[in-house]
């Protein structure tokens, strides 16, 4: 029951902190409203929650309890949209479940690649297992790049 509690917890943690924050008092949007609404929330944990705004902001989100080893947890998914200050249109979508929560959309930044160097290392030591020492001494250095 706790892990279905957290998983909640952590659900709506997310989409408050991924829809887009309140406008600065008088600014363009400080007027919208709520043009669409949907919310449904079933004693089994399975629940809907949707709306549309004036100003373009849009949410949508499910939930419904999954089987996680011997607990019942309610995971859920959903996403939003939105416009950003410079027009951008922002989309956002994410899962909340036993793995965490995993948010993904165009303006999350992304890790920069693996330089070319460590990606060979990374190759080589995959090929030749035998060479691992396990901790003993100096690492395996692979071979110069010829």
């Amino acid at each position: 029951m706790y892990s279905v509690k957290v998983t909640v917890l952590i659900a709506l943690c997310a989409s408050a902190w991924a829809a887009p924050q309140r406008p600065a008092a008088g600014g363009p949007d400080k007027d919208a409203t709520i043009v669409s609404q949907q919310l449904e929330v079933n004693f089994d944990g399975n629940y809907v929650n949707n709306f549309e705004t004036s100003n373009g902001i849009s949410h949508q989100e499910s939930g419904q309890s999954k089987q996680v080893e011997n607990e019942n947890p309610v995971v859920s998914q959903g996403s939003e949209s939105w416009s950003a200050p410079d027009g951008q249109q922002v989309s956002l979508t994410w899962t909340a479940d036993e793995n965490g929560f995993q948010a993904q959309g165009s303006h999350i930044p992304t890790a920069p690649p693996v330089p070319p160097e460590i990606q060979r290392a990374l190759e080589w030591n995959a090929a030749h297992p035998e060479q691992d020492n396990e901790g003993q001494g100096s690492p395996a250095r692979p071979p110069p790049r010829g």
